[in-house]
């Protein structure tokens, strides 16, 4: 850079890096982000030319830190932060009605609440522009940190973030999920895995980590056999007759809307559930955080009791959607 001068680059070369660290794969940041992973890959060594230090180890995989990337990270959250807040306050200011909302959507309901989202944001609020992202919530983390998301329809509370108010939504529990018309015993998920594979997310998403907790919990150990990152790569096997999943009301729609059939059980063990809740910035939307959260309640509803007509009413609860801290 020129003395004097400033690289308005760099700012979207520290906006890979933060999403590299964030998701601890080069590919994973890049598709984030709307990029090729060479683009990527050439922002993280502009900004390392430019700052005269190795930001990560490319010797260990996933990618860690270098103590340089480490103190970098940091402040390039901020930098961002600020960045995106300047830009909020600018467009609050300057904007009636709100001219853009983004929204991070869990990938395996994204499809459902997307047309919905869409109507309520430009009918009830006028907003003109609406830009979702979906994806797993480890990604809403990043989105909301650095600030390129304004609300999350999400499965974690992200307590890891400061200043959000959280809007509960819906708790659901895990079913067992096995091939339609399978007549085997569904008692025992060990004896299942004799007869069918268990298919079941990876261990990097955070429905594949719940579920390998709650099962070393209980002393059940089932051999690994085939695992996906999305729910319809999950639920495909299963519906083909090859295996059973762990799977909530709420994963199974987008598969039981393609068209995949299948059948569900209530776990032969203790339950486990899984919250799923709207969560945006401290008084920075008024009230378009709880009327989504409520629409998304609507229509998460609607969805299960269409595509799943015979699930017991336990199976999954809708919550009132109230703003707590």
């Amino acid at each position: 850079m020129k003395s004097g001068s400033f690289d308005f680059n760099l700012f979207r070369s520290i906006e890979v890096f933060v999403a590299i660290v964030e998701t601890r794969h080069v590919t994973q940041a890049a598709r984030m982000l709307g990029m090729t992973q060479s683009a990527a890959s050439q922002h993280l060594k502009n900004l390392e030319s430019a700052l005269g230090v190795s930001l990560i180890d490319r010797n260990l995989r996933p990618i860690e830190l270098t103590k340089a990337g480490i103190a970098l990270h940091r402040r390039a959250v901020a930098i961002l932060g600020e960045v995106e807040g300047l830009r909020t306050d600018a467009r609050r200011v300057n904007a009636a009605p709100l001219p853009l909302l983004r929204i991070a959507l869990l990938a395996s309901i994204a499809t459902t609440l997307a047309p919905a989202l869409s109507v309520l944001a430009r009918k009830n609020f006028g907003i003109p522009e609406l830009s979702l992202f979906a994806g797993l919530a480890t990604d809403h983390v990043a989105l909301l940190r650095a600030r390129r998301a304004d609300l999350a329809v999400t499965s974690g509370e992200l307590f890891e973030i400061e200043g959000l108010t959280r809007y509960p939504v819906m708790t659901e529990k895990f079913l067992l999920v096995t091939p339609k018309g399978f007549a085997g015993d569904v008692g025992d998920l060990v004896k299942l895995s004799k007869k069918l594979a268990f298919v079941r997310f990876s261990r990097e998403t955070p429905v594949g980590l719940r579920v390998d907790q709650h099962l070393s919990r209980l002393r059940i150990e089932v051999p690994r056999a085939m695992e996906g990152d999305r729910s319809s790569v999950v639920m495909a096997p299963v519906a083909a007759g090859m295996g059973f999943a762990v799977l909530t009301p709420t994963l199974l729609i987008d598969g039981l809307a393609e068209g995949m059939e299948i059948d569900v059980h209530p776990l032969p063990f203790t339950s486990l559930s899984r919250n799923i809740l709207l969560v945006a910035r401290e008084r920075e939307l008024g009230n378009i955080p709880e009327a989504f959260a409520d629409r998304t309640a609507e229509v998460l509803t609607n969805a299960i009791s269409t595509r799943l007509p015979g699930l017991p009413p336990d199976c999954y609860t809708v919550d009132r959607p109230s703003s707590h801290d």
